[in-house]
């Protein structure tokens, strides 16, 4: 660190012309004339010291360049004697300064906005960084050229001195500032400005229209400015425009308004609501750079309209709306580099005008609708330069070709979501032997995994998944991958051990073999992938125990091994990794308890199943996982009263705790769960009254408390709704939960019992659904007449409890109810004749059996009163003509000989003995199985 001395000791350099002493001790003044013998100074930083002031002194140097920070308020006026100053660098000055007598020839200044200015008459370039512009900031700048604003807080006062100041201002950025909503109306004419740049301002609501007037404006910039309405047709005075970004607004209309601007070479009008065609944009002869994506607008296949646009280049008009016009015989004009035109629409075949490409680097034609029955290898022949091809979603068939010769430049291939066939050329490794990337999933792919995939020394992610592979995972493809990062083979016939020892893919970060018939053991080879953050080996044939070596597997963050036929215990050290978030063992046949190492996972455990297993013993009291989204833990054999667990877990979305042995009161503290949308706790053995708490749930959408002691009323304030129906400030939970930007990777399913049947629904089917079931509990009292809570609701189970009372009406009112079932219960009076107007009521269980007085037309019941029969008297006891003494007597004979002679058959014949005792045993079965699968689901309790 250098003090003020160092300023006496640079005499010897009498040729020094740049000087940086930022970041030392330099403080308090600096006198001149200790750098008048450096008089070829040009430049001086003493940027971050704490110098308050500059001594002058007789001679002047010829310093051009002065950079400092962090300075005094008088500091400025102690600059008056550098006339030569030109470019001058402030930072956190605050406090007046006065330029009345100084610094005449400085053209650059870089400054924050804390301070009040007074003149700086021929100040050329103004730079702001940062700042908050005051109110009395009034400078004259009559000169300038040249004014930069950034990250600026600037108000009306800012422009208010003088109307004509700015008339020589050629360049103009407000990038990321707070501007008045009418600034440029405040400045005033700006006939000199040639650039204006202004992307994303704060609190700004600008018209268009005032920059027609400004007609030497060659670039012009103001994305995501809120603009709307249509462009103004005054556009046609820019005549001198060469870029034009209006993207990420609201702009609406048609595109005519541009189809005089000739001079225009750049143009991205994304992200709006314009409409119509593109025949504006025929006569734009210069245009270079096109971005229309995310609009209205009719795109033709051919792209007719920009056939004369020779110059042409890069093309993007996403997601806009795709249709097939005539094909044209002539070839366009341009040669494209960059073209992208996915979604919407159907593109009938291949358009014409990329037979006539010859230049292209990255083509993205996804989810249009080719009638095309092979894959386009012409593309690849005839753009040798070809980087990047996406045809996802493109219903593209028949078999995939190889190009021919091979294509050594392209490294990104993505054909998913289509209908290719056949099998995967053995000869691609060859072909195509510089891809990084590719795609082929989704297909209907079949026979072995080509052993040249080896040969793609570049691969860094292959993705085979949701085909109809079979066979093994080449050796040559494990062995010559060394860069390969993500391997997606999921949902396919693979089968036999998943690596074999010569494994050399130790850059794996995502591995996803699940959906195979992969069996052996989870392989060691997998522990040298010290990267690896994915494993999902799910949905195989796996055995063994969870191996130890992946405790030091660091990166690890997801961990899927669920239905396998894996065995033994959970192992503790799976709560020392220090990233592990996401754990399903699910469908295993793991037993014992739940390791208390788990509750070193309290804070970045997201995701946790294990589910289907034999885990048995309370959840360890310290396991309270914080940030935890979705817990599954049903059919295990957990026990004990519901501890605090969850107690903080306000992340989580679904609780699926049924089928076990937990006991107890449902906590109150399950009102902490503000995100909860699925309460799965059936058939456990909780019991007391459902928790009022469960009304201050907002997001609710499925709650399942059925085969439980739980007694007491029906809260009538409990709030049920499906996540797509939920409110617009809530909207977000049900995008982050089904997928968008979810965190969690494993997509896990819910088992719910509708209509007397039991299904499982993955999450996203269950965005649609909203439910409730209290069913074969203890439930008292009426059923609940308020129903404004729950007006959504798709499925209700109140049945096999002891409510009494009528039906409500106001239940006529649920028009999207398909299941309801209220069988069993002591209902009495009239079913509302309003029920038969649910149009969407396919089940509908009141029992009559169950509700004995219950009546009405739905059950074929009359509810007048019927006057009961008179009851004959002693006298007239008339039994028929059959005497009922002789009866009985005789039936009861009859039936012991019959059991005699069966018996003594039976004792005589050994053959018939054991046919008959062979039947009895397996009727006995037949009813044991009968009742164990029929009864909770039919009579449930």
């Amino acid at each position: 660190m250098l003090n003020n001395s160092i300023f006496s000791s640079l005499g010897v350099l009498s040729n020094l012309k740049y000087l940086y002493l930022y970041h030392n001790k330099l403080k308090g003044r600096i006198h001149m004339k200790d750098l008048n013998s450096l008089k070829y100074l040009k430049e001086l930083d003493l940027s971050d010291n704490k110098v308050t002031e500059f001594v002058p002194s007789q001679a002047e140097l010829r310093l051009m360049n002065l950079r400092v920070v962090d300075l005094s308020d008088t500091i400025l006026s102690s600059l008056a004697g550098l006339s030569n100053l030109k470019t001058l660098s402030l930072w956190n000055v605050r406090g007046p300064i006065d330029m009345n007598d100084g610094l005449r020839n400085l053209e650059e200044l870089h400054m924050s906005c804390y301070s009040e200015w007074q003149i700086l008459a021929n100040l050329v370039d103004l730079i702001l960084e940062d700042s908050s512009l005051p109110l009395n900031f009034i400078p004259t700048l009559s000169s300038l050229k040249y004014l930069h604003l950034s990250f600026c807080y600037v108000n009306d006062s800012f422009f208010m001195h003088e109307r004509q100041n700015l008339r020589n201002l050629e360049e103009l950025l407000l990038e990321y500032s707070s501007l008045p909503s009418n600034f440029i109306q405040v400045i005033g004419p700006l006939i000199s400005l040639k650039k204006f740049y202004s992307p994303f301002p704060r609190n700004v609501n600008q018209s268009l229209s005032d920059f027609c007037k400004m007609t030497n404006l060659r670039e012009l910039f103001f994305s995501g400015n809120n603009l709307k309405g249509s462009l103004p047709m005054c556009f046609s005075n820019l005549t001198s425009l060469e870029k034009l970004d209006l993207s990420f607004n609201d702009l609406s209309g048609n595109m005519s308004a541009l189809k005089s601007l000739a001079s225009l070479q750049w143009l991205d009008l994304s992200f709006s609501d314009l409409s119509g065609n593109m025949s504006a944009l025929k006569s734009l002869a210069s245009l270079q750079w096109l971005d229309l994506s995310y609009n209205k607008l009719q795109i033709p296949s051919s792209l007719g309209y920009l056939f004369n646009l020779s110059k042409l280049q890069y093309l993007s008009a996403s997601n806009n709306i795709i249709y097939v016009d005539e094909m044209h015989s002539v070839a366009p004009r341009f040669q494209l580099r960059v073209i992208s035109l996915s979604c919407c629409g159907n593109g009938g075949s291949f358009p014409q005008f990329l037979y006539h490409q010859h230049d292209l680097v990255d083509v993205t034609l996804s989810h249009i609708h080719f009638k095309v029955n092979q894959f386009p290898f012409w593309l690849l022949e005839n753009n040798t330069n070809l980087k990047r091809l996406h045809l996802v979603n493109c219903s593209l068939s028949g078999p995939f070709q190889v190009p021919f010769p091979s294509h050594l430049v392209l490294e990104d291939l993505d054909i998913s979501n289509n209908f290719f066939s056949g099998n995967i050329p053995t000869e691609i490794g060859a072909h195509l032997p510089s891809l990084s990337s590719l795609n082929m999933s989704k297909n209907d792919f079949n026979g072995s995994i080509p052993s040249s995939f080896g040969d793609m020394s570049s691969l860094q992610i292959l993705d085979l998944s949701n085909n109809q592979l079979f066979g093994g995972i080449p050796e040559h493809f494990a062995w010559g991958c060394s860069l390969l990062e993500i391997l997606a083979l999921s949902n396919n016939t693979l089968q036999g051990p998943i690596f074999s020892t010569n494994f050399s893919l130790m850059s794996l970060s995502q591995l996803q073999l699940n959906g195979n018939n992969f069996s052996g053991m989870i392989p060691n080879a997998l522990s040298n992938c010290s990267f690896l953050g994915t494993l999902d080996l799910s949905n195989n044939y796996l055995f063994g125990k969870i191996p130890s070596w992946i405790e030091s597997m660091y990166s690890l963050s997801t961990f899927d091994v669920s239905r396998n036929q894996l065995s033994g215990r959970i192992p503790q050290w799976m709560g020392n990794t220090s990233n592990l978030g996401q754990i399903d063992v699910a469908d295993n046949h793991l037993q014992g308890l739940i390791p208390r190492a788990f509750c070193n996972l309290n804070r970045q455990l997201q995701f946790l199943d294990l589910s289907m297993n034999n885990f048995s013993g309370i959840l360890p009291s310290c396991f309270k996982p914080s940030n935890i989204e979705e817990v599954y833990l049903s059919k295990n054999m957990l026990q004990g009263p519901l501890p605090n667990a969850f107690r903080k877990s306000s992340f989580l979305v679904t609780l699926d705790l049924s089928y076990n042995h937990f006991s107890g009161h449902i906590p109150n503290w399950i009102s902490n769960l503000s995100q909860l949308s699925y309460l799965l706790l059936k058939r456990n053995h909780f019991e007391g009254e459902i928790p009022i708490q469960l009304c201050k749930l907002p997001h609710l959408s499925l709650i399942d408390l059925s085969m439980n002691n739980l007694s007491g009323g029906i809260p009538s304030c409990l709030k049920v709704t499906a996540l797509n129906k939920v409110p617009d400030h809530y909207s977000w939970i049900s995008y982050n939960f089904l997928g968008a930007n979810r965190s969690i990777s494993i997509e896990e399913s819910i088992e719910y019992t509708i209509k007397s049947r039991s299904y499982t629904y993955k999450k996203r089917i269950l965005q649609y659904m909203s439910g409730i079931d209290l069913s074969c509990n203890k439930l008292t009292g009426e059923i609940p007449h308020e129903i404004k809570n729950i007006l959504m609701l798709y499925t209700l189970n109140l049945s096999h409890n002891s409510l009494i009372g009528p039906i409500p009406r106001a239940f006529s009112n649920l028009r999207d109810i398909e299941s309801l079932d209220l069988s069993y219960n002591n209902l009495t009076g009239n079913i509302p004749p309003e029920y038969a107007l649910l149009h969407f009521l396919q089940y509908f269980n009141v029992s009559y059996v169950g509700n004995p007085f219950l009546c009405g037309s739905l059950v074929g019941k009359n509810c007048s009163p019927i006057a009961p029969p008179k009851a004959p008297s002693d006298g007239a006891k008339d039994h028929g003509f059959i005497d009922m003494d002789a009866f009985y007597a005789s039936f009861f004979a009859c039936y012991i000989v019959v059991l005699l002679c069966i018996g003594a058959v039976l004792y005589i014949n050994p053959y018939w003995r054991q046919a008959w005792l062979y039947y009895v045993q397996m009727t006995i079965n037949s009813c044991y199985y009968f009742v164990m699968d029929n009864l909770p689901r039919n009579f449930g309790c």
